[in-house]
């Protein structure tokens, strides 16, 4: 009899196989634009590698192997994250998992096996990508030494684990249960900052150091079984109507705001937008995201100030490109990802929009600006103090914090746009947008940021009212493109067809 970990496991699997081939085929351009963009970008990280392992004038960069395989962490433990929230906590139908009688144990194994997997698959297929494009050119040959792939290999292993654990222990149903189950589980994440961060190690003395910090994080192992339970009762029960925010009876200001220039029906969409998925399932993620962008570039600052005195025209225009960094992975984690998955998230019960006596333009007005919610704490939290570690001007700080309005605009408006007219009812995905979907958004969010923003920053080198004005126009044509995407979102929600 095959081992309720391993069942586990071959349904996830099975089930993503049977995902991918839906996707790819559905629409063969789709599937030949993945690869494009997929190509594309494996391509750029081996001509950056290449480019910084020949070049001298990169030997004062200030940043290490350390940094970049703590970067590689961080980035796998996000992915972990999610994927533990839509496939497992988040996710109604958990519920026959949890019914079972073999215990929760082996749902945790077996969850975790399947992310650890998957992560395992995904290093494996990017480093047998970038090794093949080494032999394209000669000048994007280098040799990833035999340490460093057990380094991602091991990172891989414990970032998928701690993401795992700090996805349960974030779905707790109070604050202070979150604070001990963090706590409980705070000095594998201490052992990992000090020894990629402080101790500075490397060569083997690193890789066995891992091998240990890999050990270590097993301990999330009983704790997120200790804690599964009651985490996928409290994310699962805030989308419910019964939930103790739903029926908490107070009405907040911007509600209120809403209710006297938009309407009832706006105002009624947004507080349920709010109050399900803002202040229970996002708050925390939406918090973490801020306070991460802040902390980059508090140590950016510190790290690369010397370096930013270098002489050379390149080096006067890295501030501005972290503090553009940064604003725009803001503006896709807060405000283009919500507005793809804006309609999908919701699920089959959708179809209620076709029956309620709700024009569909008030539906979408109202999910569209419980996304725009977080525009403030963008500006608040990275428009304005990223500039000001940075070292620039008050003069920049205004640029930035219009920036990030016509960013986030743009991408909210092109989100809720494409996530009305082709939303994700796929349970098994957690309904969430799919990866490819979301990395052309990113690419587009991209072109669009750079097409409103590049014009007024380089006419405000010469002349600073021009480029800000310069600037309010593009921040019009931001206004634009979330008209025009709002106005499609409600065309393509008269037509949504959902489907059992």
């Amino acid at each position: 009899m095959t081992s309720p970990i391993l069942e586990i496991y071959f349904a996830d699997a099975l089930t993503g196989y049977r995902n991918m081939r839906k996707r790819l085929n559905k629409n063969w351009l789709y599937s030949a634009w993945s690869m494009v963009i997929m190509l594309t970008a494996f391509g750029a990280v081996v001509a950056i590698i290449a480019f910084m392992s020949r070049s001298k004038e990169i030997e004062g960069f200030p940043l290490d192997l350390n940094d970049v395989l703590f970067l590689f962490f961080l980035v796998f433990m996000g992915k972990s994250l999610l994927d533990t929230y839509h496939y497992l906590v988040e996710r109604p139908a958990s519920v026959f998992l949890l019914m079972q009688p073999f215990g929760r144990t082996n749902i945790v194994l077996g969850k975790m096996m399947s992310i650890t997997v998957f992560n395992l698959a995904l290093l494996a297929f990017g480093l047998g990508t970038m090794t093949a494009m080494t032999f394209l050119h000669p000048f994007l040959h280098f040799v990833i030494p035999p340490d460093i792939v057990l380094d991602l290999i091991l990172l891989s292993v414990t970032a998928s684990i701690v993401g795992f654990a700090y996805a349960v222990l974030t779905g707790l149903n109070s604050w202070p249960r979150k604070l001990i189950g963090g706590a409980a589980f705070s000095p594998v994440m201490s052992m990992i900052y000090l020894v990629m961060g402080q101790f500075r190690m490397s060569g083997w003395e690193l890789t066995q150091t891992l091998g240990v910090l890999a050990v270590l994080s097993l301990i999330g192992i009983p704790i997120s079984t200790y804690f599964l339970l009651e985490s996928w009762n409290t994310m699962t029960g805030s989308r419910s109507p019964l939930h103790i925010s739903r029926k908490n009876g107070r009405v907040g200001r911007t509600v209120m705001i809403v209710k006297r220039y938009f309407g009832v029906a706006v105002s009624t969409v947004y507080d349920n937008e709010v109050r399900t998925l803002l202040r229970k399932r996002e708050g925390v993620g939406n918090a973490i995201t801020l306070a991460g962008l802040l902390v980059f570039a508090i140590y950016f600052y510190d790290r690369f100030k010397d370096f930013l005195e270098f002489p050379g025209f390149f080096l006067d225009f890295i501030p501005i490109l972290v503090v553009g960094l940064a604003l725009y992975l803001s503006v896709v984690s807060l405000g283009l990802v919500p507005a793809l998955g804006a309609f999908s998230h919701d699920g089959k019960s959708a179809w209620v929009y076709r029956v309620v006596p709700v024009a569909e333009r008030d539906i979408v007005n109202g999910k569209a600006l419980a996304v725009l919610l977080m525009l403030p704490f963008v500006i608040v939290c990275v428009a304005i103090p990223i500039p000001l570690v940075s070292g620039l001007t008050p003069v920049a700080m205004l640029f930035t914090s219009i920036g990030a309005a016509v960013m986030f605009l743009s991408a909210t408006g092109v989100g809720i746009w494409h996530g009305a007219r082709r939303p994700n009812y796929d349970e098994s995905s957690g309904n969430a947008p799919d990866v490819m979907t979301m990395y052309t958004f990113m690419l587009l969010t991209l072109f669009m940021s750079t097409v409103l923003l590049l014009p007024p920053l380089i006419i405000a080198f010469s002349d600073k009212f021009l480029g800000f004005l310069a600037l309010v126009m593009s921040l019009d044509l931001a206004l634009l493109v979330f008209y025009l995407g709002t106005r499609g979102a409600a065309k393509g929600l008269s037509r949504l067809e959902v489907y059992s």
